[in-house]
């Protein structure tokens, strides 16, 4: 049985270097895929009613996310991008989108995503450096 995560569209705007996903239970939303709810088929049918929900499975985000992201503050240093733990988000990228619509259980016609410009993404992922 498939588990899936469902990838919010209208919480993921040009700005938002991360995809939302929705957290367990219907509760919020988050970026990173580690703390997203995991839904069965059927439940993913009955959120995904609108055009802006799309359910992933769990193995197909997985493999889009990346490690927690940093920034480079004025001094030169690196800060972490968010508040809390580690982060494992899914960049708002348009490879990243067409990956996730290639993946999609298909419910309907999704919204389309507006990904971030990569000239304005500012997130550095550790295990990307050389």
């Amino acid at each position: 049985m498939t588990t899936y995560l469902i990838a919010h569209v209208g919480h993921t705007g040009k700005s938002d270097e991360h995809i939302c996903w929705w957290k367990p239970n219907s509760c919020g939303y988050t970026i990173c895929v580690d703390k997203a709810g995991r839904y069965s088929e059927a439940e993913a049918r009955t959120i995904c009613t609108t055009s802006e929900c799309i359910a992933v499975p769990l193995d197909d985000a997985v493999k889009l996310a990346r490690s927690t992201p940093y920034y480079r503050q004025p001094n030169g240093t690196l800060a972490k991008l968010y508040d809390g733990g580690p982060h494992r988000p899914v960049e708002n990228s348009s490879k990243a989108w067409s990956s996730i619509k290639l993946a999609a259980l298909v419910i309907g016609k999704y919204a389309k995503p507006t990904p971030m410009a990569p000239s304005k993404a500012r997130a550095i992922y550790l295990d990307s450096l050389p």
